[in-house]
């Protein structure tokens, strides 16, 4: 009997002893009714915690609980190189149909449909090469007056990495071909053909609305 009550005993000092550690952890680290910025000192060992050997040591120099306004992240968190979101400003423009002559070891013509969005340039068009015809895929991006552009013939793994400077009507500068084995430069002189209308897309789409709309309502007229 007197050692089933001293198991008990020790039982019941036990819990009381879990209990109070318990309490006391949850004392040091207790989050309720702090600003994000003091949890940030706290996590970072500035706060209650004095423990400066934790894990807490992770975190120095990282604002994980502070988010900034204009990125939606913390400040510390992106590293160098992170691309903020493009402010057209002083871009030059590319979009039209333009007719491209490439110059290396041989004579080539390009012609290309190009389209804009800010800086991003994007198109399609033909290749005219050793008497053959290829199409090809555009795209590439504007940073002030000069355009990178990267043109794919399709169903090749050759490609035309193009640095061009954009003038008036014009568009010329210096490409490097590039094919499994092959690397050639060359010179590009372009001529805009013609511009292309930003809202050609939408002016096709409308009419087709249009007659959607008009053969709903003729279906919904009450027959006489």
């Amino acid at each position: 009997m007197g050692s089933k009550c001293s198991v008990i005993a020790l039982a019941f000092m036990a819990s009381l002893c879990l209990t109070a550690f318990a309490l006391g952890v949850e004392a040091d680290y207790s989050t309720q009714d702090m600003s994000g910025n003091q949890i940030s000192q706290d996590v970072q060992g500035e706060g209650t915690n004095d423990n400066s050997l934790g894990s807490d040591l992770s975190f120095r120099n990282e604002d994980l609980f502070v988010i900034r306004k204009d990125t939606g992240m913390s400040p510390n968190v992106p590293g160098k190189g992170v691309r903020t979101p493009v402010v057209a400003v002083g871009i030059a423009s590319a979009a039209g149909s333009w007719a491209f002559t490439l110059n290396d070891v041989v004579k080539s013509y390009l012609k290309l449909d190009l389209y804009q969005t800010t800086d991003a340039v994007f198109g399609s068009g033909e290749l005219a090469a050793s008497g053959a015809v290829t199409p090809v895929t555009a795209g590439g991006s504007i940073l002030g007056d000069r355009l990178a552009l990267f043109v794919v013939p399709t169903g090749s793994q050759n490609m035309y990495r193009f640095s061009l400077t954009i003038k008036p009507g014009s568009m010329d500068g210096e490409y490097v071909f590039t094919a499994p084995g092959i690397t050639q430069p060359g010179i590009a002189f372009g001529s805009l053909l013609s511009p292309l209308p930003v809202t050609a897309s939408a002016q096709h789409t409308v009419p087709a609305a249009q007659t959607v709309v008009a053969q709903q309502a003729a279906s919904s007229q009450p027959v006489a």
